[in-house]
C-alpha cells in the first residue's frame, strides 16, 4: 500500500476543513490525537506483555532445591495383543458367520408362529 505524501494529507486536510467546518476541526484534531495516544499506549502494554512471557517460557527452569520430584516407573507393555485372549479379562468366543438361507429366520431368533 502506497504511504501519504504531502500533497495528500494537504488535500485531506482542505476536504476535511471543507466538509466539518473550522469550528469543529479543533476539536476532531483532539479526538484524533487521544486515539492515537491511546492506540499506542495498548501497543506498547501488549508488547511488554509478549516480552514477559516469551522471557517466562525462554528461561530454564532450575528444579528446586531438596528431594527431586518422584517420578513412576515405565509401564510394560502387555504380553498378549489384540489377537490374543486378554489376561485379565474374560475370553470372548469368535463369532461363526451365520449359513442361513436369505428369509429364513436368524438361529436363536424369535420362531416364526405361523
Amino acid at each position: 500500500m502506497p504511504s501519504l505524501g504531502p500533497a495528500e494529507i494537504l488535500v485531506v486536510l482542505v476536504v476535511a476543513l471543507l466538509v466539518f467546518g473550522p469550528e469543529k476541526m479543533p476539536e476532531i484534531a483532539r479526538q484524533v490525537a487521544k486515539g492515537f495516544r491511546e492506540f499506542k499506549r495498548v501497543q506498547q502494554h501488549l508488547k511488554s506483555e509478549l516480552r514477559d512471557v516469551v522471557a517466562e517460557f525462554d528461561a530454564p527452569s532450575s528444579p528446586p532445591s531438596g528431594d527431586p520430584l518422584p517420578m513412576l516407573p515405565p509401564k510394560e507393555e502387555p504380553a498378549e495383543t489384540l489377537a490374543g485372549p486378554a489376561a485379565d479379562g474374560p475370553a470372548i468366543p469368535p463369532v461363526e458367520p451365520a449359513t442361513a438361507e436369505p428369509g429364513a429366520p436368524a438361529p436363536g431368533g424369535p420362531a416364526d408362529p405361523a
